[in-house]
C-alpha cells in the first residue's frame, strides 16, 4: 500500500487538526532549519505515531481534552506546585504539497513552541525556494486543541474552574539567507484567556487584578546558524529575543534564550540533542507577592530514531524508521507558585513520505 494513499483516507478532522497536544513535547527530526522543497510535485510529510508517559508540575495550567496537568484544589498561593504523572498517546505531523515548477509548497501540521503550556498549535504555511536556493516561508497559527488554564488560579481551599487559553498568530522563516547556514524566524501570537478571573478570590483591589491578567500579544525572534561538517554532523547555535506583552504589567515579560542542537545522521541511525538557557524577567511587581517576578528557564531534548529494522517496510515510498524520545523543560522562579516543570518519555514509529 501507497503511504500518500493511506494518508487520504484518514478522517477529515485528523487532516485539519494533525495532532495531539502532547506531540509538541519532542524536537524536529532535524535541526530547526526549514526543510527543503521537493524536486517533483506531488504530496509530502511525515506521521508519527506512539506513546509515552508525561510528569507535570506547575499552577497554572489545568490541562487539556487529553490531560488534567495540576489539582483543582489548592490550600495556599504561595506553595510549590504539585506534580501529575500519566501516560498518553503520541501523534503528530505534517501534510505537504509541492508545486515543483514554481518552486512553491503548501503545508499543514505542527508546530513547537509553548512547550511548558501544553498548547497544541497548528500552521498552515506558503513555503517558497528563491533562486540562490534559499527559502522562505509564512504560515498562520492556530489552536488546534485549546490548552485550559484556571479562571483564577489563585482560588484557594475551593475547587478551580477551567477555561479555554486560545492562540491565533503568524510566522515568518527565512532561511539559507545568502546561500549560508543562517536562518531568521518571527513569531507573533496573540493568546486571549476565554474568562479571565485572576485574583478575584483574593481580596486585592480591581486595579491590583488589572495586573494579573493573562490575555497579550507575544513577539519572538530567532537567529540560528547550521554548521554540517560532511553532511553527517550538524551543530545549530541560535539565540532568541521575546516579548510577552501582557493586559497585565505584573505578567508581561521579555528575555532572551540560548540554545544548541547537535544531529547526527548516518544511515541507519540519526541522534538528535537540544540544550537551551534562558531568562524572562517581567514589568513590574506583582501585588500578591509584592516582588517582581524573574524566570529562569531549562530546555533538554534527546531523539535517536533507527531507519527500517530488520527491513521493514510497510509502505513503499515511504521511509519507516522507530523511535525513542526523552524531554525535560524547567521553568525555575524566584516566586514558588509560579514554577513549572515538565519531563516526557516516549516511543514509537515514524512515516516519511
Amino acid at each position: 500500500m501507497n503511504l500518500r494513499s493511506f494518508i487520504r483516507t484518514l478522517p477529515k478532522c485528523y487532516l485539519t487538526c494533525f495532532s495531539i497536544v502532547l506531540a509538541l513535547l519532542t524536537f524536529p527530526l532535524s535541526a530547526q532549519a526549514l526543510e527543503p522543497v521537493p524536486p517533483d510535485s506531488g504530496f509530502s510529510g511525515f506521521l508519527r505515531l506512539g506513546g509515552g508517559a508525561i510528569s507535570y508540575r506547575g499552577n497554572m495550567v489545568a490541562g487539556n481534552d487529553f490531560f488534567d496537568a495540576t489539582d483543582e484544589t489548592i490550600h495556599s498561593y504561595t506553595q510549590s506546585p504539585d506534580s501529575e504523572t500519566q501516560g498518553l498517546p503520541v501523534f503528530n505531523g505534517e501534510l505537504a504539497y509541492t508545486f515543483a515548477a514554481t518552486r512553491t509548497q503548501l503545508t499543514l501540521g505542527s508546530t513547537i513552541e509553548d512547550i511548558a503550556r501544553l498548547e497544541n498549535a497548528q500552521q498552515l504555511a506558503v513555503k517558497q525556494e528563491l533562486p540562490d536556493k534559499s527559502l522562505m516561508s509564512l504560515g498562520a497559527l492556530f489552536s488546534g486543541i485549546p490548552a485550559e488554564v484556571w479562571k483564577d488560579p489563585y482560588l484557594t481551599g475551593t475547587p478551580r474552574e477551567k477555561t479555554d487559553r486560545e492562540s491565533s498568530g503568524v510566522k515568518f522563516a527565512f532561511d539559507k539567507i545568502i546561500g549560508s547556514g543562517l536562518e531568521f524566524i518571527y513569531t507573533y501570537r496573540k493568546i486571549e484567556i476565554d474568562d479571565e478571573q485572576s485574583g478575584n478570590s483574593t481580596g486585592l483591589t480591581a486595579a491590583e487584578r488589572e495586573l494579573l491578567r493573562r490575555d497579550g500579544d507575544h513577539h519572538k525572534y530567532n537567529l540560528l546558524y547550521q554548521f554540517n561538517i560532511e553532511n553527517t554532523h550538524f551543530i545549530e547555535p541560535a539565540v532568541a529575543y521575546f516579548d510577552q506583552k501582557k493586559d497585565g504589567d505584573a505578567m508581561s515579560n521579555d528575555g532572551y534564550e540560548l540554545q544548541l542542537t547537535y544531529l547526527y545522521r548516518s544511515d541507519p541511525i540519526t541522534f538528535v540533542a537540544t540544550g537551551m538557557l534562558g531568562k524572562a524577567d517581567y514589568e513590574r511587581e506583582n501585588p500578591l507577592y509584592n516582588q517582581t517576578r524573574e524566570d529562569d528557564l531549562y530546555l533538554l531534548g534527546v531523539q535517536i530514531y533507527y531507519k527500517e529494522p530488520f527491513g521493514w517496510k510497510p509502505f513503499e515510498n515511504a521511509a519507516f524508521s522507530v523511535y525513542c524520545a526523552f524531554s525535560y523543560y524547567y521553568e525555575d522562579a524566584n516566586i514558588d507558585f509560579y514554577d513549572t516543570e515538565l519531563s516526557m518519555v516516549d516511543a514509537g514509529i515514524m512515516f516519511r513520505f
